[in-house]
C-alpha cells in the first residue's frame, strides 16, 4: 500500500514502529532500516549517502499535551499557509548549542545561501491529543530570529524562532521520503518541492499564490480557540448546511470561518455574528485575505488573486461586487467585518 500523509488528517501514533496500528514512526520507517526517534519535537530521518538528514520531522504539541510546561507556543497557521516554530531551549540546553536546533538552522542556512539541494524537506505535524498526530503541510524555510523568555528564577532564556512557508501540496507520499533516504532520488517529490529547490520560488499553501521577495504573509493566525461542537451544528443549522459562498451542502467539506480570527477575539469565537460557513477551499482562501466580503455582504477580491483554477475565478474573481444572500435566521455583524476589513492593504 502506498501511504500518504494529507494536510489536515489525523494519524495514530502508537511510539513503535513495531506497532501494526502506527501510521507514523511505522509509515516513516517503513522499508529502511532505522526511521525517526520517538523523542521531542525535533527529528531526523537520516540519509545512506549524506551527512544532510533525508527529512526533518517537527511535531508540535497543543497545550496539555506535554508531560512538562513549555513556555514556547507555536504558531501553526495552516490556513495562511505559514508556521512558526520553536527551537529546543532549556536553561541547561542553550539555544546555540543545541544539537537539535542546528539541524534546523542549518537548513535555514543553506536556503539563504542558495544552497536548496541541500535543504531537507520539513514536515510539520501538531498532536492534538496523546496517540495522535496531525499533518499541517510540507514546509520550506523563510527565516529565523531569536528571542527569550525569563524563567521562574528570572533568568532570560533564548530561543530560536524559525518560520517556514507551507508549500502547496495537500498530499505527500512517504515513498518519496523513504527514496530521498536511502539515494537521494526526488522522482516522486511535489511539484511545489521541486520548483522551490530549482527556483527558490514559493508556491504557497493553500491557493497556490507565489510569495514575493520578502516572503511576506498578509495575516497568520497565533493560536488556537476551540469551539464546541454544539455552536458549530447550530451555526451549521443556521446557514441550512451549505456554504454561504457556493452553496456546496456536503458537511465533511464545510468550514466555520472566523470573521475576526478567534485567536485575537477568544471572547467572539461563538458568537453568532462572527461567522460564516464555508467549504474548505474559500476558508483558506478568506483567512489568506485572496477575497473578503464588505459591510454591505459584497465579495471583494485582492487585486493580486489571479487564480488558474476554473472554480475559484468562477465563485470569487468574477463575482467581484456581487452582494451575498444569507439565509433569513442569519445575521453578520456588519462592524465586525469592517474591523476585519480595516487590516486589508488593498481595500
Amino acid at each position: 500500500m502506498q501511504h500518504a500523509f494529507r494536510v489536515g488528517q489525523q494519524y495514530r501514533d502508537t511510539g513503535s514502529y513495531r506497532n501494526s496500528d502506527d501510521q507514523f514512526l511505522r509509515w516513516i520507517r517503513g522499508p529502511l532500516d532505522s526511521g525517526i526517534k520517538n523523542t521531542g519535537g525535533i527529528r531526523d530521518l537520516s540519509a545512506n549517502r549524506s551527512d544532510t538528514p533525508a527529512a526533518l520531522v517537527l511535531v508540535s504539541n497543543d497545550s496539555g499535551i506535554s508531560q512538562h510546561d513549555d513556555p514556547w507556543e507555536d504558531t501553526l497557521a495552516v490556513n495562511a499557509g505559514y508556521i512558526s516554530y520553536w527551537g529546543d531551549a532549556k536553561t541547561n540546553n542553550p539555544y546555540d548549542s543545541s544539537a537539535n536546533n542546528q539541524k534546523i538552522k542549518i537548513a535555514f542556512d543553506r536556503a539563504a545561501a542558495g544552497r536548496r539541494e541541500e535543504v531537507p524537506p520539513v514536515l510539520v505535524f501538531r498532536k492534538p491529543k496523546s496517540g495522535v498526530v496531525e499533518f499541517c503541510g510540507l514546509c520550506v524555510p523563510d527565516h529565523f530570529e531569536v528571542r527569550s523568555y525569563q524563567d521562574e528564577t528570572g533568568t532570560q532564556i533564548p530561543n530560536y524562532l524559525f518560520h517556514f512557508s507551507i508549500l502547496n501540496t495537500q498530499s505527500i507520499p512517504v515513498s518519496w521520503l523513504h527514496d530521498r533516504a536511502r539515494v537521494n532520488d526526488d522522482e516522486y517529490a511535489p511539484d511545489v518541492w521541486m520548483r522551490w529547490v530549482e527556483t527558490g520560488e514559493i508556491a504557497q499553501w493553500p491557493t497556490g499564490e507565489t510569495l514575493d521577495q520578502g516572503g511576506r504573509v498578509r495575516r497568520y493566525e497565533t493560536s488556537e480557540t476551540i469551539v464546541s461542537d454544539a455552536f458549530r451544528t447550530e451555526t451549521f443549522d443556521r446557514y441550512g448546511h451549505a456554504c454561504a459562498m457556493t452553496g456546496i451542502r456536503e458537511d465533511e467539506l464545510l468550514d466555520l470561518a472566523h470573521i475576526l480570527p478567534r485567536s485575537q477575539h477568544p471572547d467572539l469565537a461563538e458568537h453568532p455574528e462572527n461567522v460564516l460557513v464555508l467549504n474548505s477551499l474559500h476558508h483558506r482562501a478568506f483567512d489568506a485575505a485572496l477575497f473578503t466580503i464588505d459591510s454591505d455582504y459584497r465579495i471583494r477580491t485582492s487585486p493580486s488573486f489571479d487564480p488558474a483554477h476554473p472554480f475559484l475565478r468562477e465563485t470569487i474573481l468574477d463575482r467581484q461586487g456581487e452582494q451575498l444572500s444569507f439565509p433569513p435566521n442569519v445575521q453578520v455583524r456588519p462592524a465586525f467585518l469592517e474591523d476585519l476589513n480595516a487590516g486589508l492593504s488593498w481595500l
